[in-house]
């Protein structure tokens, strides 16, 4: 059995390679051929599968650890099964797109607005809108860029001066209402319909986001039997073969905020002691045969 995992060739940093390392050591300890390619070695003519194998050789599995979701979308069409599909990263990685198919679901999560699209060199010249949305969701009220990652590019904000000065160019973006929960969100790890782990995050002092990289802490927790369906549900409604799924406590029960359908894996790994490389290649063994 042989695999190939494609990264981003333009992240090559250590933070960005560690899952690689992982799921490469899991492949050899697992006796499958597992190949490093880059995305910037798959820019091929759509639809050319010579190209592609040639290129991929005999691989029977991709394992799609980046978000170029054009990029598995050729590699699909060229008939390689790809991991998370094309698809389901498509959506995970637009957070807007994201809450569209939770709602679409009746997943339970905050109450989001899809900022209007407007384009480059307009931006949004009328911020109108805006009086119609805080009169929604109130203050303060998280503003997230739709593309981004680590818990950049979200911000809590109080005020509608500082509302919008963040609106000042065309990114898409998402409005959410707060939900205050002490700077604590649970984090789920989904794989093959399964819950295999759960860690409770903490943000770091003054800050109102619970991601690790910004200095948010990690600990064991038992995810209670609402809580793993509720992850288990928002895996199956974008489609995720595995993903990491980010759930806030509300008082009227848990709450979706993100679909990560590549979750970094080694902050898991260190707080758990579960190593999920090696149950993504099982589940793919086994959806695969």
């Amino acid at each position: 059995m042989n695999g190939v995992i494609v990264t981003n060739g333009f992240l090559t940093g250590d933070k960005f390679m560690e899952p690689v390392r992982m799921v490469s050591a899991a492949a050899e300890r697992m006796g499958i051929g597992m190949r490093v390619v880059r995305n910037t070695g798959l820019a091929v003519p759509i639809g050319d599968g010579a190209a592609v194998h040639g290129i991929l050789g005999d691989a029977d599995f991709v394992l799609f650890w980046d978000k170029d979701h054009r990029c598995a979308r050729n590699l699909e069409l060229c008939g390689l099964p790809v991991f998370n599909s094309s698809e389901c990263i498509r959506v995970c990685d637009d957070k807007s797109l994201t809450h569209l198919a939770l709602a679409g679901a009746g997943i339970p999560m905050p109450r989001t607005v899809s900022c209007p699209q407007t384009f480059e060199g307009i931006g949004y010249s009328d911020t109108g809108f805006l009086d119609d949305v805080v009169g929604t969701l109130g203050f303060p009220l998280v503003v997230k860029d739709c593309f981004g990652s680590f818990g950049q590019q979200v911000h809590l904000v109080d005020d509608m001066a500082s509302l919008r000065s963040l609106l000042r160019d065309h990114r898409p973006r998402i409005l959410q209402e707060y939900i205050d929960c002490g700077s604590t969100d649970i984090r789920v790890e989904v794989v093959g319909g399964e819950v295999v782990a759960s860690v409770l995050r903490t943000g770091p002092p003054g800050d109102f986001r619970s991601n690790c990289t910004i200095g948010g802490r990690m600990h064991v927790h038992d995810a209670t039997e609402e809580e793993s369906e509720l992850a288990i549900s928002a895996c199956g409604c974008v489609g995720a073969d595995f993903a990491g799924v980010d759930i806030i406590a509300t008082d009227d029960g848990p709450v979706v905020c993100e679909v990560n359908s590549n979750a970094h894996i080694r902050n898991l790994r260190d707080c758990t002691g579960i190593d999920v490389s090696d149950l993504i290649l099982a589940h793919i063994l086994d959806v695969i045969g």
